[in-house]
Protein backbone atom coordinates (compact mmCIF):
# COMPACT_ATOMS: atom_id res chain seq x y z
CA UNK A 1 0.00 0.00 0.00
CA UNK A 2 1.63 2.85 -1.34
CA UNK A 3 1.46 6.37 1.10
CA UNK A 4 0.69 8.31 -1.87
CA UNK A 5 -2.10 5.71 -2.42
CA UNK A 6 -5.89 6.72 -2.54
CA UNK A 7 -7.07 4.70 0.46
CA UNK A 8 -4.05 6.03 2.61
CA UNK A 9 -5.82 9.34 1.87
CA UNK A 10 -9.26 7.98 3.29
CA UNK A 11 -7.22 6.57 6.48
CA UNK A 12 -6.10 10.07 7.14
CA UNK A 13 -9.55 11.51 7.27
CA UNK A 14 -10.26 8.76 10.32
CA UNK A 15 -7.11 10.04 11.95
CA UNK A 16 -7.81 13.61 11.27
CA UNK A 17 -11.38 13.46 12.66
CA UNK A 18 -10.84 11.17 15.55
CA UNK A 19 -8.12 13.72 16.89
CA UNK A 20 -11.00 16.16 16.56
CA UNK A 21 -12.78 14.11 18.36
CA UNK A 22 -10.71 13.60 21.10
CA UNK A 23 -10.26 17.68 21.59
CA UNK A 24 -14.24 17.73 21.99
CA UNK A 25 -14.04 14.72 24.69
CA UNK A 26 -17.85 14.35 23.98
CA UNK A 27 -17.91 11.56 26.53
CA UNK A 28 -17.76 14.21 29.51
CA UNK A 29 -20.66 14.71 29.05
CA UNK A 30 -22.76 12.36 26.55
CA UNK A 31 -23.80 8.47 27.79
CA UNK A 32 -23.68 5.34 25.48
CA UNK A 33 -26.81 5.40 25.79
CA UNK A 34 -27.63 8.87 24.06
CA UNK A 35 -27.79 7.59 20.29
CA UNK A 36 -28.74 9.52 17.14
CA UNK A 37 -28.59 7.97 13.73
CA UNK A 38 -27.08 8.82 10.41
CA UNK A 39 -27.99 7.96 7.07
CA UNK A 40 -24.98 6.77 4.84
CA UNK A 41 -25.39 9.43 1.50
CA UNK A 42 -24.05 6.39 -1.04
CA UNK A 43 -26.91 3.34 0.51
CA UNK A 44 -29.15 5.20 2.32
CA UNK A 45 -28.15 2.34 5.05
CA UNK A 46 -28.57 3.94 8.75
CA UNK A 47 -26.45 3.72 11.47
CA UNK A 48 -26.79 4.78 14.74
CA UNK A 49 -23.78 6.61 17.11
CA UNK A 50 -23.01 6.01 20.75
CA UNK A 51 -20.17 7.66 22.05
CA UNK A 52 -18.55 5.41 24.69
CA UNK A 53 -15.94 6.50 27.57
CA UNK A 54 -18.37 8.50 30.53
CA UNK A 55 -16.68 5.69 32.76
CA UNK A 56 -13.46 6.90 31.88
CA UNK A 57 -12.15 3.21 30.65
CA UNK A 58 -13.47 2.87 27.29
CA UNK A 59 -13.23 5.63 24.68
CA UNK A 60 -15.33 4.88 21.20
CA UNK A 61 -17.16 5.39 19.06
CA UNK A 62 -19.74 2.64 17.74
CA UNK A 63 -22.00 2.66 14.36
CA UNK A 64 -24.60 0.17 15.05
CA UNK A 65 -25.24 -0.45 11.48
CA UNK A 66 -29.39 -1.02 10.57
CA UNK A 67 -32.12 -1.27 13.00
CA UNK A 68 -31.15 -4.51 13.79
CA UNK A 69 -27.77 -3.21 15.11
CA UNK A 70 -29.96 -0.74 16.88
CA UNK A 71 -32.27 -3.50 18.51
CA UNK A 72 -29.64 -5.76 19.04
CA UNK A 73 -27.80 -2.39 21.04
CA UNK A 74 -30.80 -1.95 23.38
CA UNK A 75 -31.27 -5.87 24.05
CA UNK A 76 -28.04 -6.08 25.26
CA UNK A 77 -28.52 -3.70 27.77
CA UNK A 78 -30.68 -5.65 29.46
CA UNK A 79 -28.09 -8.70 29.75
CA UNK A 80 -26.07 -8.82 32.87
CA UNK A 81 -22.22 -8.55 32.20
CA UNK A 82 -21.08 -11.77 32.16
CA UNK A 83 -19.29 -14.45 29.36
CA UNK A 84 -22.19 -15.67 27.70
CA UNK A 85 -23.05 -11.50 26.99
CA UNK A 86 -19.75 -11.50 24.76
CA UNK A 87 -22.07 -13.68 21.90
CA UNK A 88 -24.82 -10.90 21.85
CA UNK A 89 -22.27 -8.17 21.31
CA UNK A 90 -20.43 -10.31 18.37
CA UNK A 91 -23.84 -10.74 17.15
CA UNK A 92 -24.37 -7.07 16.97
CA UNK A 93 -23.23 -5.78 13.55
CA UNK A 94 -21.01 -2.35 14.08
CA UNK A 95 -18.30 -0.17 13.20
CA UNK A 96 -15.87 1.08 15.96
CA UNK A 97 -13.90 3.90 16.40
CA UNK A 98 -11.29 3.54 19.47
CA UNK A 99 -8.36 5.57 21.41
CA UNK A 100 -6.55 2.60 22.73
CA UNK A 101 -3.15 2.69 24.37
CA UNK A 102 -0.07 1.37 22.64
CA UNK A 103 0.29 -1.54 23.73
CA UNK A 104 -2.89 -2.92 22.61
CA UNK A 105 -2.68 -2.20 18.79
CA UNK A 106 -1.51 -4.44 16.68
CA UNK A 107 1.40 -4.75 14.11
CA UNK A 108 -0.82 -3.44 10.92
CA UNK A 109 -2.55 -1.11 13.18
CA UNK A 110 1.15 0.89 14.07
CA UNK A 111 2.22 0.57 10.66
CA UNK A 112 -0.98 2.27 9.33
CA UNK A 113 -0.26 5.05 11.56
CA UNK A 114 3.34 5.27 10.50
CA UNK A 115 2.18 5.64 6.62
CA UNK A 116 -0.50 8.22 7.41
CA UNK A 117 2.61 10.24 9.32
CA UNK A 118 0.40 10.87 12.76
CA UNK A 119 2.12 11.01 16.01
CA UNK A 120 0.32 9.39 19.23
CA UNK A 121 1.05 9.62 22.63
CA UNK A 122 0.25 8.75 26.24
CA UNK A 123 -2.82 6.49 27.07
CA UNK A 124 -6.14 6.04 25.40
CA UNK A 125 -4.20 8.68 22.54
CA UNK A 126 -4.42 5.59 19.87
CA UNK A 127 -7.04 5.40 17.38
CA UNK A 128 -7.95 1.78 16.31
CA UNK A 129 -10.97 1.33 13.57
CA UNK A 130 -12.66 -1.86 13.66
CA UNK A 131 -15.35 -3.44 11.88
CA UNK A 132 -18.00 -5.81 13.84
CA UNK A 133 -19.81 -8.81 11.48
CA UNK A 134 -22.35 -11.24 13.71
CA UNK A 135 -20.08 -14.73 14.04
CA UNK A 136 -16.80 -12.86 13.12
CA UNK A 137 -13.68 -11.58 14.72
CA UNK A 138 -13.67 -7.69 15.11
CA UNK A 139 -11.38 -6.54 12.07
CA UNK A 140 -10.22 -3.91 9.44
CA UNK A 141 -12.19 -1.56 7.98
CA UNK A 142 -13.19 -2.35 3.75
CA UNK A 143 -13.49 1.19 2.02
CA UNK A 144 -17.05 1.52 2.16
CA UNK A 145 -16.79 0.83 6.01
CA UNK A 146 -14.37 3.21 6.08
CA UNK A 147 -16.61 5.74 4.28
CA UNK A 148 -19.58 5.35 6.38
CA UNK A 149 -17.63 5.69 9.16
CA UNK A 150 -16.07 8.83 8.47
CA UNK A 151 -19.64 10.31 7.98
CA UNK A 152 -20.61 8.96 11.73
CA UNK A 153 -17.47 10.86 13.28
CA UNK A 154 -18.22 14.10 11.09
CA UNK A 155 -21.62 14.09 12.31
CA UNK A 156 -20.51 12.93 15.76
CA UNK A 157 -18.33 16.40 16.08
CA UNK A 158 -21.32 18.23 14.70
CA UNK A 159 -23.55 17.00 17.06
CA UNK A 160 -22.24 16.63 20.35
CA UNK A 161 -21.08 19.94 21.41
CA UNK A 162 -25.15 21.05 20.27
CA UNK A 163 -26.12 18.48 22.50
CA UNK A 164 -24.32 19.16 25.19
CA UNK A 165 -25.83 23.06 24.77
CA UNK A 166 -29.54 21.23 24.51
CA UNK A 167 -30.42 17.51 25.80
CA UNK A 168 -33.21 17.92 23.79
CA UNK A 169 -32.22 17.55 20.79
CA UNK A 170 -31.36 13.44 20.89
CA UNK A 171 -35.27 13.31 22.52
CA UNK A 172 -37.86 14.93 19.50
CA UNK A 173 -40.82 14.31 21.18
CA UNK A 174 -41.57 10.33 20.79
CA UNK A 175 -39.05 7.59 22.79
CA UNK A 176 -39.27 5.70 19.35
CA UNK A 177 -37.87 8.85 17.94
CA UNK A 178 -34.17 9.55 16.82
CA UNK A 179 -32.24 12.37 15.73
CA UNK A 180 -31.54 11.95 11.98
CA UNK A 181 -28.44 13.46 10.40
CA UNK A 182 -28.68 12.90 6.13
CA UNK A 183 -27.47 14.58 3.63
CA UNK A 184 -29.80 16.56 1.07
CA UNK A 185 -29.64 18.61 -2.05
CA UNK A 186 -29.51 22.62 -1.59
CA UNK A 187 -28.66 25.22 -4.39
CA UNK A 188 -26.55 22.69 -6.16
CA UNK A 189 -24.92 20.80 -3.26
CA UNK A 190 -25.56 18.83 -0.38
CA UNK A 191 -25.55 19.63 3.02
CA UNK A 192 -26.15 17.72 6.20
CA UNK A 193 -29.09 18.49 7.97
CA UNK A 194 -31.28 17.44 11.45
CA UNK A 195 -34.25 15.20 10.69
CA UNK A 196 -36.59 12.70 12.53
CA UNK A 197 -36.61 9.28 12.52
CA UNK A 198 -39.33 6.54 13.63
CA UNK A 199 -38.28 3.59 14.94
CA UNK A 200 -40.84 1.01 16.24
CA UNK A 201 -40.72 -3.12 16.42
CA UNK A 202 -37.60 -4.90 16.35
CA UNK A 203 -37.30 -6.14 12.05
CA UNK A 204 -37.67 -9.54 11.50
CA UNK A 205 -35.26 -11.45 10.45
CA UNK A 206 -35.61 -13.20 6.59
CA UNK A 207 -33.95 -16.48 6.52
CA UNK A 208 -33.69 -19.15 4.27
CA UNK A 209 -34.23 -22.65 5.40
CA UNK A 210 -33.63 -25.40 3.26
CA UNK A 211 -35.62 -28.53 4.41
CA UNK A 212 -33.74 -31.46 4.57
CA UNK A 213 -36.97 -33.45 2.51
CA UNK A 214 -34.43 -37.25 2.50
CA UNK A 215 -34.07 -37.04 6.28
CA UNK A 216 -37.88 -36.17 7.40
CA UNK A 217 -39.05 -39.30 5.14
CA UNK A 218 -36.73 -41.37 7.24
CA UNK A 219 -37.83 -39.61 10.52
CA UNK A 220 -41.81 -40.10 9.30
CA UNK A 221 -41.10 -44.28 9.29
CA UNK A 222 -38.74 -43.81 12.78
CA UNK A 223 -41.27 -45.05 15.63
CA UNK A 224 -41.67 -42.12 18.31
CA UNK A 225 -39.33 -42.23 21.41
CA UNK A 226 -40.17 -41.21 24.51
CA UNK A 227 -37.10 -39.35 25.16
CA UNK A 228 -37.28 -35.31 25.42
CA UNK A 229 -34.05 -33.74 24.00
CA UNK A 230 -32.12 -30.35 25.10
CA UNK A 231 -31.33 -28.14 22.01
CA UNK A 232 -29.24 -25.24 22.05
CA UNK A 233 -26.91 -23.27 19.56
CA UNK A 234 -23.98 -20.95 20.74
CA UNK A 235 -20.89 -19.32 20.19
CA UNK A 236 -17.24 -20.99 20.74
CA UNK A 237 -15.59 -18.20 22.17
CA UNK A 238 -12.16 -18.79 20.54
CA UNK A 239 -12.00 -17.52 17.10
CA UNK A 240 -10.48 -20.04 14.09
CA UNK A 241 -8.29 -18.43 11.87
CA UNK A 242 -7.44 -19.29 8.32
CA UNK A 243 -4.71 -17.84 6.38
CA UNK A 244 -5.77 -14.43 4.20
CA UNK A 245 -9.40 -14.74 5.92
CA UNK A 246 -11.52 -12.36 8.53
CA UNK A 247 -11.38 -15.27 11.56
CA UNK A 248 -15.09 -16.33 12.72
CA UNK A 249 -16.28 -17.90 15.65
CA UNK A 250 -17.63 -21.52 15.44
CA UNK A 251 -21.20 -22.36 16.96
CA UNK A 252 -21.72 -25.18 19.16
CA UNK A 253 -25.01 -27.12 18.08
CA UNK A 254 -25.67 -29.44 21.06
CA UNK A 255 -28.17 -31.96 22.15
CA UNK A 256 -28.39 -33.79 25.10
CA UNK A 257 -30.85 -36.17 26.77
CA UNK A 258 -32.96 -34.10 29.04
CA UNK A 259 -33.38 -37.16 31.71
CA UNK A 260 -29.73 -38.09 31.93
CA UNK A 261 -27.70 -35.37 30.57
CA UNK A 262 -25.53 -37.67 27.68
CA UNK A 263 -24.47 -35.84 24.78
CA UNK A 264 -26.49 -37.16 21.87
CA UNK A 265 -24.72 -34.24 19.33
CA UNK A 266 -22.14 -31.76 20.26
CA UNK A 267 -21.57 -30.16 16.37
CA UNK A 268 -19.19 -27.39 15.21
CA UNK A 269 -21.02 -25.20 12.71
CA UNK A 270 -19.27 -22.47 10.46
CA UNK A 271 -20.91 -18.80 10.12
CA UNK A 272 -19.68 -18.95 6.92
CA UNK A 273 -20.71 -16.34 4.23
CA UNK A 274 -23.08 -15.18 7.56
CA UNK A 275 -24.43 -15.79 10.36
CA UNK A 276 -27.89 -16.04 9.13
CA UNK A 277 -26.58 -18.54 6.92
CA UNK A 278 -25.64 -20.71 9.81
CA UNK A 279 -29.03 -20.08 11.56
CA UNK A 280 -31.26 -20.57 8.37
CA UNK A 281 -30.19 -24.11 8.29
CA UNK A 282 -30.22 -25.41 11.48
CA UNK A 283 -33.52 -27.15 10.94
CA UNK A 284 -32.01 -28.91 8.33
CA UNK A 285 -29.00 -30.19 10.52
CA UNK A 286 -31.39 -31.42 13.36
CA UNK A 287 -33.28 -33.44 10.89
CA UNK A 288 -29.93 -34.56 9.85
CA UNK A 289 -28.48 -35.70 13.19
CA UNK A 290 -32.06 -37.51 14.66
CA UNK A 291 -32.21 -39.43 11.24
CA UNK A 292 -28.71 -40.78 11.50
CA UNK A 293 -29.34 -42.02 14.59
CA UNK A 294 -33.05 -42.84 13.93
CA UNK A 295 -34.23 -40.81 16.91
CA UNK A 296 -37.80 -38.83 17.00
CA UNK A 297 -38.07 -37.46 20.51
CA UNK A 298 -41.15 -37.03 21.92
CA UNK A 299 -40.35 -33.57 22.92
CA UNK A 300 -37.78 -31.04 22.18
CA UNK A 301 -36.45 -27.82 25.05
CA UNK A 302 -34.82 -25.02 24.03
CA UNK A 303 -34.08 -21.63 25.64
CA UNK A 304 -34.09 -19.12 22.80
CA UNK A 305 -36.71 -17.70 20.50
CA UNK A 306 -34.91 -17.89 17.58
CA UNK A 307 -33.91 -21.69 18.06
CA UNK A 308 -37.80 -22.10 18.97
CA UNK A 309 -38.65 -20.34 16.21
CA UNK A 310 -36.69 -22.00 13.51
CA UNK A 311 -37.50 -25.38 14.54
CA UNK A 312 -41.05 -25.02 14.83
CA UNK A 313 -41.90 -26.37 11.42
CA UNK A 314 -39.64 -29.29 11.62
CA UNK A 315 -41.08 -30.51 14.57
CA UNK A 316 -44.51 -29.55 13.63
CA UNK A 317 -43.98 -31.99 10.19
CA UNK A 318 -43.10 -34.64 12.82
CA UNK A 319 -45.70 -34.00 15.50
CA UNK A 320 -42.57 -33.30 18.08
CA UNK A 321 -43.59 -31.15 21.05
CA UNK A 322 -41.64 -27.91 21.20
CA UNK A 323 -41.34 -25.74 24.25
CA UNK A 324 -39.27 -23.17 25.50
CA UNK A 325 -37.78 -23.21 28.76
CA UNK A 326 -35.62 -20.02 30.71
CA UNK A 327 -33.16 -22.48 31.48
CA UNK A 328 -31.69 -25.31 30.19
CA UNK A 329 -30.40 -27.22 33.10
CA UNK A 330 -27.91 -30.25 31.27
CA UNK A 331 -26.28 -27.91 28.39
CA UNK A 332 -25.82 -25.03 31.09
CA UNK A 333 -23.85 -27.18 32.58
CA UNK A 334 -21.95 -28.36 29.47
CA UNK A 335 -21.43 -25.34 28.29
CA UNK A 336 -20.06 -23.96 31.35
CA UNK A 337 -17.66 -26.41 31.18
CA UNK A 338 -16.72 -25.62 27.35
CA UNK A 339 -16.09 -21.96 28.26
CA UNK A 340 -13.52 -23.56 31.13
CA UNK A 341 -11.92 -25.66 28.94
CA UNK A 342 -11.49 -22.62 25.89
CA UNK A 343 -10.65 -19.95 29.36
CA UNK A 344 -7.35 -22.77 29.69
CA UNK A 345 -6.96 -23.13 26.23
CA UNK A 346 -6.49 -19.40 25.62
CA UNK A 347 -9.60 -18.90 23.92
CA UNK A 348 -11.62 -16.27 26.45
Amino acid sequence: MSEKSPIINEWKKLFELMIKIKEIAPWEWLYEQDIFAVQNPKTNELGFVSVMGANGEHYAISVYLGETGLHRFWDLQQIPIDVFAQQELIEMPHLQAVLEDRDLLDAKDRDLIKKTGFKFRGTHSWPMFRSHRPGFFPWYLEPDEMFFLQCALDQTIDVAPRVKQDLSLLKPNDKQNYLLRKQVRKNDKFIWQDSILKVTSSPQIKLDCPQNKNAIKILKTTAPNAAALEIDLFMISKPVKEKGKRPFFPYALMILDADNGMIIENKLLQPLPTLEALWGNIPYQVAEIFAKIQLRPKKILVSNELLYQLLIRFTYDLNISLKRIDVLPNISLAREAMVEFFKQQGGL
